[in-house]
């Protein structure tokens, strides 16, 4: 399994994903460092109100780390679409397999390798970025290595995801079926936020039960509420603060047993891709 990992990491290596993965780090830091620096320079030349400034930079962060989510769940998505659909088609595992090698092998080498990727530019970038707005404005928000915990579980389930349709469709096609997941696990959460304020049960119970068939929302919501303020926290648990916040309202972190959940989702999508894989023809 080791050294499918090993072979998974040099892969992506020379096809130059970890090459692109550090250009658009640049570009990401980069445009953050300066959208917030010119924020910055423009409130500075008026009188600062710290709550208001605190609350600006707040809104900021969870929009700049929504937009880093989508693009996570996106970038995990296709980096493991292909991941075992592509070397069957290019007749790569045909030379692998028939070695004291097994297929279980494969795909638990394949996850891994493409997890240590996906974990790795999550620390980086994320705390690169929070560390740049940091250093320009001074701002850190409540609890900033959680929410990169929450952002890098989110990765590895639509990264788990993706690889489960890797075992048995096109990477296109898998590619595509799990970020039409992703989306519609997405607006299943916004729909449990408004259906909250409305006091609409059943589609409360819905999106919840979509909640749980992808856990991503969820997670992304964990996150979501280990950067806002407590006090905007505590406005979304009200009907009031969930219709102002709207697909950002949050009102606390998920419970223990989503996460627990969650884990074993992830552990349990990962061994119907073994299984599916066991028995594709190849």
């Amino acid at each position: 399994m080791l050294a499918i990992t090993s072979l998974t990491l040099r892969e992506a290596s020379r096809r130059k994903v970890v090459a692109a993965a550090v250009a658009i780090a640049i570009v990401l830091i980069g445009l953050t460092g300066w959208g917030f620096w010119k924020l910055n320079a423009s409130l500075s030349g008026h009188a600062r109100d710290p709550a208001l400034v605190a609350g600006t930079f707040s809104v900021l962060v969870v929009m700049l780390a929504y937009m880093f989510s989508v693009a996570l769940a996106i970038g995990s998505a296709f980096l493991a679409a292909p991941a075992l659909s592509a070397d069957v088609d290019s007749g790569l595992l045909l030379a692998i397999l028939p070695r004291p090698l097994r297929r279980a092998d494969v795909v638990l080498g394949k996850w891994l390798g493409l997890a240590l990727l996906v974990i790795a530019f999550v620390l980086a970038v994320g705390g690169a970025e929070l560390g740049v707005i940091r250093l320009i404005a001074h701002y850190v928000p409540p609890h900033p290595l959680t929410a990169l915990a929450f952002l890098a579980a989110e990765s590895l389930v639509m990264l788990t995801l993706a690889l489960f349709f890797s075992s048995r469709l096109a990477p296109i096609a898998g590619g595509i079926i799990a970020i039409a997941l992703f989306g519609l696990a997405w607006i299943a959460g916004i729909a449990v936020t408004l259906a909250t304020t409305l006091g609409n049960a059943a589609l409360v119970h819905a999106g919840t039960i979509v909640s749980l068939i992808v856990p991503s929302d969820g997670l992304w919501r964990g996150a979501l509420a280990a950067l806002e303020p407590a006090v905007f926290v505590a406005s979304g648990a009200t009907a009031e603060g969930a219709r102002e916040f709207g697909p950002f309202a949050v009102s606390g972190p998920p419970p223990a047993a989503f996460l627990i959940w969650s884990a074993a989702w992830a552990m349990a999508i990962l061994a119907a891709a073994v299984l599916s894989f066991a028995k594709r023809d190849i």
